[in-house]
């Protein structure tokens, strides 16, 4: 079981497309043979203190050709703990979400 995100910092209230302002979570179930397993039910969250804050849609997705996918938002700054579960398994990343970028370029 492997977790992987798109984007590890997202930004919320830009009209700025070029910026990520959502970030997708996939969960890639694989069998003892590498094969990757159909239909097995993985539970997204995010940690409790964020759930007024942030989401993760949809909670709760079946693997199909071995990857369950949810695209996660957040309404406020701050690192975000999202969690993947199947069966007893739990992994996690953080997501860092700002309200703006920081200028790399300050000359334009």
């Amino acid at each position: 079981i492997a977790l992987q995100v798109s984007d590890t910092i997202i930004f919320f209230g830009l009209p700025d497309s070029r910026f990520p302002q959502t970030a997708e979570v996939v969960v890639r179930v694989r069998d003892a043979q590498g094969q990757p397993v159909d239909g097995i039910a993985v539970l997204f969250s995010v940690e409790p203190s964020w759930t007024q804050h942030a989401s993760l849609t949809p909670a709760e997705a079946l693997t199909r050709n071995g990857e369950a996918r949810a695209v996660f938002e957040a309404r406020t700054t701050g690192v975000v703990p999202v969690m993947a579960r199947v069966d007893n398994v739990t992994l996690g990343a953080a997501i860092t979400a700002e309200r703006r970028p920081i200028p790399s370029d300050a000359g334009g």
